[in-house]
C-alpha cells in the first residue's frame, strides 16, 4: 500500500497521500519521482516507471484576485478581477493483496 508519492504535474512537485484531495494546474499527467510504499523509498532518476491511480474530481475555480486601476487626478478607478481554474483530483487508495 502506499504512504505517498512525490509527483511533478504540469511542472510542479507536489506530495500526494491517498485519499487526500489534490488541486493542480494543467493537465493530469503525473510523473513519480519519489514513492513511499510499505515504509520502504524508492528514488527515481529522474523518474520512476510506476504509474499512479489519481482520479479528477472536477474543476474547482481558485480564490478571486482583484485588480484595481487607478489615475490620480482624473477620476478614473477601475476595478477589475480574476480567478484561477483548478483540476482537483485524489489518488486512490490501493488494497494491499
Amino acid at each position: 500500500m502506499i504512504d505517498y508519492a512525490v509527483c511533478e504535474i504540469g511542472g510542479k512537485q507536489y506530495k500526494v497521500v491517498p485519499g487526500k484531495s489534490l488541486m493542480v494546474t494543467g493537465q493530469l499527467i503525473a510523473k513519480v519521482l519519489l514513492l513511499s510504499e510499505n515504509g520502504k523509498i524508492k528514488i527515481g532518476k529522474p523518474y520512476l516507471k510506476d504509474d499512479l491511480d489519481l482520479k479528477s474530481l472536477g474543476a474547482v475555480m481558485g480564490e478571486k484576485v482583484r485588480v484595481a486601476k487607478f489615475h490620480a487626478k482624473s477620476k478614473y478607478r477601475k476595478v477589475t478581477g480574476y480567478r484561477k481554474k483548478f483540476l482537483k483530483v485524489v489518488l486512490d487508495v490501493k488494497k494491499a493483496s
